[in-house]
């Protein structure tokens, strides 16, 4: 059986397609061949091969490039069976089950459009980059920077700088394949602190827990952001629970973004695929609909938690979201070559996303959107949705939404429902899509966990911070902007009870 990349190849690489085209300012349909000719190494070295924090920075590089670059051969310890199986099944979960990596001898790595090693060497006369790790820090550095080396140092485990580091590598994979190399000396991110240096200055943070932390938390949005921040998660000393609400079911055009998605969960709601990866660590409760619709089971008791993430593209939403007045917001977002993370706590007068974020004037809200694609009036839907459809809610429906009003209400359909069903099974495709790669996305995910993981760690800062990193001048900035005191957030803040 072929799979299903082999029959629909450009939408299933249309995202980082159009990050090229936005970069290099050419058109998508000349760009293709960057992605589809090119061959990638990855390699793990020896001396790194008996370090689970390597053994994660590899497989999340693998399991990144793969999704804009099908053509990865990987350079691997002899002996080194298990990771190697464990590439092979990342492959086949993006491509098809006849999908593999390629092993390879490091001595054929001049064959290859891009390098990523994992380890300390430095890689003279190929397009490579180097990562390695050391706790909550993510080291990165390319040949032509004028360093031998990348500092190893050793630590405790900790996943979290290991899959920065594959986030840092990817990046340089990808403009070595677009033409668009950067020379970077080696530097380093903590992912604890957010501060950027040269290398090694920065200290490694503290140890993670050696008992699970307990989540007890919303997940809002479960698209590219958010499949980064579980994919983190999921390699954490975390328990708990979640409500994970999207109104949306995958498709092949979300598999090169997003870091969990495989083929398998094709046509499935996304809340349902976060659940299972989370799962059982982690109880998940997937919740396939809007998140307005869900926002509705808070006013009928549905217990608000203190922790919320968001994971979400539409101004309108995460505005929605934050007027709940969670403990804590860790807003994630990401665009082309940049990633963003927001951490607001109600305690305190850092920025909220009322003040950070803007509505785009073209910006369509959720019911107008839910309005256009079932036929159902906008005012049915902001302020009855939970009462049945009706004989003159198809009446007065455009004509071509009539017939698949007319069977939701011969079913006893409620307007929720015909909503939820719409944005599940028949939401049109778009082709104003924003542009995204599975780096960029993945990095706003672990950032996010990072700051998920300090939180439940007990570091729990007044003022929050806004971080954004971009991966094409290869800067990090961490901003600490306030709220006026008149900001809805300051309110909040003053009043004991939680405003919806």
């Amino acid at each position: 059986m072929a799979s299903s990349y082999s029959l629909d190849r450009t939408t299933l690489l249309s995202r980082p397609v159009r990050v090229a085209a936005e970069l290099l300012r050419q058109d998508e349909t000349a760009l293709l061949h960057l992605f589809e000719d090119a061959h990638v190494l990855i390699r793990l070295e020896q001396a790194y091969c008996d370090r689970p924090d390597a053994w994660e920075t590899f497989l999340f590089t693998v399991n990144q490039v793969i999704r804009f670059c099908p053509n990865v051969a990987v350079c691997v310890p002899a002996g080194s069976t298990g990771i190697l199986a464990a590439a092979h099944v990342i492959a086949a979960r993006v491509h098809g089950r006849r999908h593999a990596v390629r092993p390879v001898e490091f001595r054929h790595a001049d064959n290859y459009s891009a390098v990523v090693n994992i380890g300390s060497e430095i890689l003279e006369g190929l397009p490579s980059v180097t990562v390695n790790s050391t706790g909550w820090v993510s080291r990165v550095a390319t040949a032509g920077s004028g360093a031998t080396r990348l500092p190893r140092t050793p630590s405790t485990r900790n996943p979290i700088g290991a899959l920065g580091a594959a986030c840092l590598g990817t990046a340089h994979a990808f403009l070595f394949l677009v033409g668009q190399p950067r020379a970077t000396p080696p530097m380093e991110i903590s992912l604890f602190t957010l501060d950027a240096s040269r290398s090694p200055t920065l200290p490694e943070g503290p140890r993670l827990p050696s008992r699970p932390v307990e989540l007890d938390g919303l997940l809002v949005g479960c698209g590219a952001v958010a499949n980064g921040w579980a994919y983190t998660v999921k390699r954490l000393p975390i328990t708990g629970r979640i409500d994970a609400i999207d109104r949306q079911a995958l498709r092949i055009e979300n598999i090169a973004p997003y870091v969990a998605a495989s083929q398998e969960w094709l046509g499935r709601p996304k809340a349902a695929m976060i659940a299972s990866l989370l799962g059982p660590t982690i109880t998940v409760t997937p919740r396939a609909e809007d998140w307005e619709l869900f926002k509705l089971r808070l006013s009928y008791g549905l217990r608000m938690p203190s922790l919320v993430v968001n994971g979400l593209d539409n101004v309108e939403t995460r505005h929605s979201v934050q007027r709940l007045w969670p403990g804590v917001l860790v807003d994630m977002a990401a665009g082309g070559l940049t990633s963003q993370v927001i951490v607001k706590p109600k305690r305190g007068n850092g920025i909220c996303l009322l003040r950070a974020l803007d509505r785009p004037p073209h910006e369509v809200g959720w019911a107008d959107r839910a309005a256009q694609h079932t036929g159902l009036h906008i005012e049915r839907i902001l302020e009855a949705p939970t009462t049945p459809i009706t004989e003159a809610d198809v009446a007065e429906a455009p004509t071509d939404k009539r017939a698949t009003l007319e069977r939701a209400r011969q079913q006893g359909r409620l307007v929720c429902g015909r909503v939820t069903e719409q944005s599940l099974l028949f939401e049109p495709r778009n082709t104003d899509f924003s542009p995204a790669v599975p780096f960029a996305t993945g990095f706003s995910g672990v950032v996010a966990a990072a700051a998920t993981m300090k939180w439940l760690m007990g570091y729990q800062a007044d003022t929050g911070f806004h971080f954004q990193h971009s991966f094409a001048t290869g800067r990090s900035r961490r901003i600490k902007m306030l709220c006026d005191s008149d900001c809805e957030c300051q309110v909040a803040n003053s009043d004991s009870g939680t405003s919806a």
